[in-house]
């Protein structure tokens, strides 16, 4: 069985941005056979995830440290840089899935 990968969207309040991103993940997750969990939280929730997921992905600008990778995908929602964020999400969680 594939390992399966925990992957949490955030946006700012855990709805919107977060779940049209998602939408984009899922695609890139089927496209790349990877077998992912995805959910959705606010900002301010992401400490909560942090030590349980794999990667948390942010719609919004996100600074802090955290015990998992953190990346933007910004991109997602404004429609400018797609293509090249959906390979740069894809190669980083390949090499999760090496790791694991």
């Amino acid at each position: 069985m594939k390992q399966k990968l925990k992957i949490i969207i955030a946006c700012g309040s855990g709805v919107a941005t977060s779940t049209l991103a998602a939408k984009t993940v899922q695609d890139v997750c089927y496209e790349n056979d990877f077998n992912a969990s995805i959910e959705t939280c606010s900002i301010r929730e992401i400490n909560n995830y942090s030590e349980s997921a794999d990667i948390i992905l942010t719609t919004s600008r996100y600074d802090k440290t955290l015990s998992c990778p953190v990346m933007s995908v910004t991109a997602f929602i404004t429609g400018i840089g797609v293509e090249k964020t959906k390979k740069e999400l894809a190669e980083r969680l390949r090499k999760i899935l090496d790791e694991k």
